[in-house]
């Protein structure tokens, strides 16, 4: 598939440039790969002189301890980028970085990245933008393990989910996914689940939780 302007103006990095400042930028694109989905595009510690563009698919953002336990960190989907601290710090990956679902990305040197800062402020503002909603969801994440129960951190994970998208009828996360997202076990997700479930807070379908009664899961975030 060809790079397109249409795509590129959905790329939080490049919100608001004209037609012809996105025809500058799309001649920065290097190249634009295909992952499929379980195909991990980056390792922690990986070194890459790219920078990345999801135009299409979701991927799974994550840290894993030395026992192997993930804390997923965020499920990155159209318009966001991957790669970005070492883009800035000239460093290696900051994470692990896996295609949940088949992915398309478009792909810009770091260099190149660097001189559209310098061509464009408008990138530059919009780059500085992402990397602070990046830092403040890291900074509640870590409010979040440390502070709220499991079931509370569940019940606040799916009223996000519903609120970007997904309705009242939500994918349903495999149990370990759910785990590594909130940072607890698989164990206590299903314990949780099943409150909810008794509470009549949400149904578990195949493959889905529906949403039952909304004030419900509000009450047991608080």
């Amino acid at each position: 598939m060809a790079v397109t302007l249409k795509m590129l103006a959905k790329m939080h990095n490049f919100i608001g440039l004209t037609q012809t400042e996105l025809k500058e930028v799309k001649k920065y694109i290097a190249t634009e790969k295909q992952i499929e989905k379980g195909q991990t595009i980056l390792f922690e510690d990986d070194q890459s002189n790219y920078m990345y563009f999801i135009t299409s698919g979701s991927v799974k953002v994550y840290k894993k301890s030395i026992n192997g336990k993930e804390q997923i960190l965020n499920i990155a989907s159209i318009g966001e980028s991957l790669n970005d601290v070492s883009t800035f710090d000239g460093g290696s990956s900051a994470m692990d970085i896996q295609a949940m679902t088949n992915v398309r990305l478009y792909a810009i040197k770091k260099e190149d990245m660097k001189h559209l800062f310098l061509k464009f402020p408008r990138v530059a503002l919009n780059t500085a933008g992402v990397l602070a909603a990046k830092v403040r969801r890291d900074s509640s994440l870590v409010e979040v393990l440390s502070f709220d129960q499991v079931i509370s951190r569940l019940a606040r994970l799916i009223l996000k989910q519903a609120a970007t998208g997904g309705g009242e009828r939500l994918p349903l996360f495999t149990q370990q996914d759910l785990a590594s997202m909130i940072g607890s076990s698989r164990v206590f997700v299903n314990k949780s689940l099943r409150i909810m479930e008794e509470n009549h807070a949400i149904r578990l379908e195949r493959r889905r939780i529906v949403i039952i009664d909304e004030q419900a899961l509000k009450n047991m975030v608080r």
